[in-house]
């Protein structure tokens, strides 16, 4: 009997330890299943779950049919594909033609928390730090980020001949696009409105709120750098010297 109070303790540490966490729609999938069906890892879904749990607590809803975790395995895996996997399906038992108004309202839900983790520098402060870290990695000074396209797979109807080509981008797939400006550690500075896939990233910049920021000197002696370009608070897209592929 001399080990009794140390297993009861042990025993009830695990107990403990698993107290109140429910089971996850995601836990049928190991890891490679998961990246497959959701391009994302298994910490950065239970960090989205979670988020959108807390939300959903001040949202006013009806009562959902599928809980949470289900609704945001039918986002995601939307968002992934451009169309509901079948094996999603499967596993939830539920209706394809329940799942347009799902993703509208799990999607309406994360966009009203985009302004908790999408914040573009503004203070001296900040600006000189995001500066100093993009120096430190590709030696150009004066950076608040790095602006790239981030293509989203959708389908497009090939019946309607005019819209359809519209969406198709250069890499041969229809998508929608949108600009997104991230620093050296990949967090998120700004993502400007999608457009259709065939947008050109020149007409991106020239019309997003970031470009006509940069153009008008708002930031002051602060340069974004794209793929192969630099734009400085003076200098458009289109006129600016060509660098290095970062």
């Amino acid at each position: 009997m001399a080990f009794a109070l140390p297993v009861w303790l042990a025993v009830q540490e695990e107990l403990l330890r698993h107290d109140g966490a429910a089971p996850s729609s995601f836990d049928d999938f190991d890891d490679d299943a998961l990246f497959q069906m959701f391009h994302l890892t298994r910490p950065c879904i239970a960090f989205i779950t979670d988020a959108v749990c807390i939300r959903m607590k001040t949202v006013a809803m009806n009562k959902p049919a599928l809980s949470v975790d289900a609704a945001v395995m039918v986002a995601l895996n939307y968002y992934a594909h451009g169309v509901s996997s079948t094996d999603v399906l499967q596993r939830l038992g539920s209706s394809q033609a329940d799942f347009p108004a799902l993703i509208c309202t799990l999607s309406a839900v994360i966009a009203g928390m985009a302004d908790q983790f999408i914040s573009f520098p503004l203070l001296r402060d900040a600006k000189a730090n995001v500066a100093c870290s993009i120096r430190r990695v590709c030696g150009i000074p004066n950076v608040l980020g790095v602006l790239a396209p981030a293509h989203f797979k959708i389908r497009a109807s090939p019946y309607e001949k005019e819209t359809f080509r519209s969406f198709v981008n250069t890499l041969g797939y229809t998508s929608v696009v949108s600009q997104f400006i991230c620093d050296s550690d990949g967090n998120i500075l700004s993502v400007e409105k999608c457009c259709v896939g065939s947008t050109f990233e020149q007409e991106l910049w020239d019309s997003s709120f970031k470009g006509r920021e940069m153009e008008e000197e708002l930031h002051g002696p602060y340069w974004v750098i794209g793929k192969m370009r630099a734009v400085s608070c003076t200098t458009s897209l289109r006129s600016s010297p060509s660098l290095p592929r970062l």
